[in-house]
């Protein structure tokens, strides 16, 4: 598995079927000055997420893949001061509010994958390319949190699991097995683009997503291996009443650890990353205030055939 990725790295022969599931949990630690007026005072909180992603790779054929995944999970804001805020309060996915319906499923993603190249379970080379569509779910936001189009603010949420918009797919893979460390690297790279506007009028922003990684066996009795890595994102505009959103657009860079072991039943690897952000909403803002934040995100994946 590159640096923890379930689905990704490998191709399933006809008939086979690989079994994955991801549990992720993100940290973001953040604070901005004062925005507004009414609200004089610092502005920070938790924003948590937990994430379990169950994932399916079936051999259609020798040549076609079928990759099926979904995303089960809640995000969570912890409001760390005591004055209210209509922009912000203790609150999580699963529970309704003004602007945002209630829920625990996040997008699920439908891909087909052409193995170019696939040496299988054995040194050699592996080349995919696939394409596909992610369906959102209803767990979205129902109204602008930023009131772009000058109504009166009023108590609203600024977060949810899905974009509720559905998007095509894009993905290239290209990894490299042999039996001298790094023993597997390589890298992939997704492309996510809104087909529409979702039906509350916003257009989700398109995703560019790019992973490396090289994982080195450590040749021990238990068969494990350490993996590094560095990840990519870069999210582009995304509007309301074709409004451009404040700080959609943005571009991280995640440096990543894994360790990966193997066993009878499959293998599991545990990851811990350190995103840093460079553009966006965690980096600068439409008012040119000032904010800060410290995000980590940990992840366990196991993969069995």
């Amino acid at each position: 598995m590159p640096v923890g990725e379930a689905d990704k790295g490998i191709g399933a022969v006809k008939g086979k079927a690989y079994y994955g599931v991801q549990v992720q949990t993100s940290i973001i630690d953040w604070w901005h000055d004062p925005i507004e007026s009414n609200e004089p005072y610092k502005h920070s909180g938790k924003l948590n997420t937990v994430l379990v992603r169950p994932s399916l790779i079936y051999g259609v054929s020798n040549k076609i893949n079928l990759a099926l995944s979904t995303q089960i999970g809640v995000r969570s804001m912890v409001w760390d001061q005591n004055s209210s805020s209509i922009h912000h309060r203790t609150e999580t996915t699963l529970d309704g509010f003004n602007n945002a319906n209630p829920g625990w499923l996040g997008d699920s993603k439908i891909i087909l994958r052409y193995l170019a190249k696939n040496d299988g379970m054995g040194e050699g080379l592996r080349v995919i390319l696939g394409g596909g569509l992610s369906v959102p779910s209803n767990n979205v936001l129902t109204s602008d949190p930023f009131f772009l189009k000058g109504e009166k603010k009023t108590d609203h949420r600024h977060f949810s699991l899905s974009t509720g918009s559905y998007k095509y797919i894009l993905e290239s893979q290209l990894f490299f097995k042999r039996p001298a460390n790094p023993v597997f690297f390589g890298g992939f790279l997704v492309y996510e683009h809104p087909i529409s506007e979702n039906e509350h009028n916003y257009l989700a922003p398109p995703l560019l997503n790019i992973s490396l990684s090289a994982t080195f066996k450590r040749f021990d009795k238990s068969d494990s291996s350490l993996g590094y890595g560095v990840g990519i994102l870069q999210s582009g505009n995304g509007y309301w009443h074709g409004i451009r959103e404040p700080n959609s657009k943005s571009l991280s860079i995640s440096p990543t650890i894994s360790y990966l072991l193997n066993a009878s039943g499959g293998a599991i690897s545990f990851n811990i990353s350190k995103p840093f952000f460079f553009e966006g909403s965690f980096y600068s803002n439409e008012g040119d205030i000032g904010q800060g934040s410290n995000i980590w995100q940990f992840a366990v994946s196991f993969r069995k055939i």
